[in-house]
């Protein structure tokens, strides 16, 4: 449910995660260190279409200023993290504001070298490999887990070119703060030199009346296909089943006789969202890629032949597709210039930013 603004092809390492570059405090002979790790963006996105939904606010550029600052070390089998994020709540239900927030602070234990679990607030286990087959970065079909929890148990374990992870969230919320309840998630996936792999579910208690949020199942598919050094394909696909309840209004009168206006959610019904995308990547140089994907989503709500339609009217009726090409150069390791164009029933014209990684 956290929207945060990431490269796609920038995924988490197994366990602890890395930067693409890291500054060493220090590391010692036993193994132990400490390391600085950041990422500084600026970009946003051009021709800002409203009523997709997508946005904060009605404006046809919106800011996309990020920066990350991170602490990650090791003692023996210990590990941690704290991680501080300054960003712009640009999504839906976003003040618009740059806020400063706490992304990550766990600890970990590596039971064997390649399996560990950690406590905290930390990524759920699905977040790691959600968009795992699009290579483009920006407003793509968006697989809508759960992200960045507090109060998270997680497992992650690799055999051979296995990977898989689960995790659990105590009363998890949403990135506008709203009730969703306990989430268990997890995924497994195989990961070869050609060809990989990845499926990934999430269940959700839902909120017991306390938010529009109920119920919800999740699953999720991603897979990338390297044909050569320089093409590589990938696909992903979700489908959702949720429980959403519309917001209700409930008078009581005091002893005094002033009535009092509570809001409550109490008719919850389900909505089935999907939703897939394929995805290519083309290395023109060492420096220069481009990349593309074409994109459908269908969700229930706009379905005006559907007992669930929000009664909006969409201009792209039950679903939308469009295409997302883009270009990417690379002067170094750790920084990345990009510019994409969309086409068709998307949420923005194009989205441009250049982020520096250290």
């Amino acid at each position: 449910m956290l929207k945060k603004t990431a490269l796609a092809i920038a995924l988490s390492s197994l366990f602890v995660g890395t930067a693409a570059q890291a500054v060493t405090i220090y590391d010692n002979d036993n193994g132990d260190s400490l390391k600085l790790y950041g990422e500084v963006g600026v970009g946003g996105h051009f021709g800002a279409d409203y009523e997709y939904g997508e946005f904060y606010e009605d404006q046809s550029y919106i800011d996309d200023t990020f920066a990350t600052l991170g602490v990650k070390g090791n003692y023996q089998e210990v590990y941690y993290r704290l991680e501080v994020d300054y960003e712009r709540e640009n999504w839906k239900y976003g003040s618009g504001d740059m806020v400063l927030a706490i992304d990550k602070a766990f600890i970990g234990y590596n039971i064997t070298s390649n399996h560990a679990v950690e406590v905290g607030l930390t990524d759920t286990a699905f977040d790691d490999y959600d968009k795992y087959g699009d290579f483009t970065f920006d407003t793509t079909v968006e697989t809508g887990e759960a992200g960045d929890q507090a109060n998270t148990i997680k497992y992650q374990g690799k055999f051979k070119s296995i990977k898989m992870g689960a995790s659990y969230s105590y009363e998890a919320e949403s990135s506008s703060g709203s009730a969703l309840g306990d989430v268990v998630n997890g995924y497994v996936g195989y990961f070869g030199k050609e060809l990989s792999a990845v499926v990934g579910m999430e269940m959700r208690a839902g909120s017991n009346g306390v938010s529009k949020y109920g119920e919800q199942t999740l699953y999720g598919f991603g897979m990338r296909y390297n044909i050569n050094e320089k093409i590589a394909l990938g696909v992903n696909a979700f489908l959702e089943k949720e429980d959403i309840s519309p917001t209700d209004k409930s008078y009581k009168t005091n002893p005094d006789g002033t009535v009092v206006e509570t809001t409550v959610y109490r008719n919850y019904a389900e909505q089935e969202n999907k939703g897939a995308l394929v995805s290519a990547r083309y290395k023109i140089a060492d420096k220069w890629e481009l990349t593309g994907s074409h994109n459908y989503e269908e969700y229930e709500k706009w379905d005006q032949n559907s007992d669930q339609w929000d009664t909006k009217e969409t201009e792209w009726g039950s679903n939308r597709t469009w295409q997302t090409i883009g270009v990417n150069f690379k002067p170094s390791s750790s920084v990345i210039f990009s510019f994409e164009k969309n086409f068709g029933e998307s949420a923005q014209s194009a989205y441009a930013y250049a982020r520096v990684y250290f």
